[in-house]
């Protein structure tokens, strides 16, 4: 006859399984959120440095936002409000700056309006401050049906007047 013995209680009761698989998760958190700020640390320290040396050199108060623009030249875009409190906007070239004031120029909505009056069945993307041929500009970036073919199109407008600059077709597929 076999003898009855008492099983011995398992060690992983289900309070330590919740426990072992909650210190699992937040162990794999830490690791992602270490692993993000290791890689966009050096972005956000030359983001940083760019909006300090706009800060100097268009004699900014505060920086409102900052993005880098690429196209002929890397650059980067701040805006800020200089010491009157006047929207400014400073491009940083490799060997310079151009500071021109929110008033010296026209807005995004404006150019936004002229763009679809002249290209009403567009569809804008984007709307942003970039540098062209080393002046300020207005790209807009959108979407036209041309003969049932959704074709992409960056358009350029001057920053100072809004005046069509130039336009790039990409290919389509």
């Amino acid at each position: 006859m076999r003898a009855n013995r008492s099983k011995r209680p398992s060690f992983m009761t289900p309070w330590r399984w919740v426990l072992l698989a909650s210190l699992l998760v937040i162990l794999i958190l830490t690791s992602l959120n270490v692993y993000y700020r290791s890689v966009q640390s050096p972005v956000w320290e030359e983001e940083r440095n760019a909006e300090d040396q706009a800060m100097q050199l268009g004699s900014l108060s505060s920086v409102d936002n900052s993005y880098h623009y690429v196209w002929d030249e890397p650059v980067w875009v701040v805006k800020g409000k200089d010491h009157n409190n006047d929207v400014t906007y400073v491009w940083l070239l490799k060997d310079g700056s151009i500071t021109l004031r929110a008033d010296q120029g026209k807005t995004k909505a404006e150019v936004k309006e002229s763009f679809l009056q002249t290209k009403p069945d567009a569809a804008i993307s984007h709307i942003k401050l970039g540098l062209l041929r080393a002046e300020p500009v207005w790209e807009v970036f959108y979407e036209r049906n041309q003969s049932g073919v959704a074709t992409h199109f960056y358009d350029f407008y001057r920053f100072r007047d809004g005046t069509f600059f130039d336009s790039y077709r990409l290919p389509t597929r």
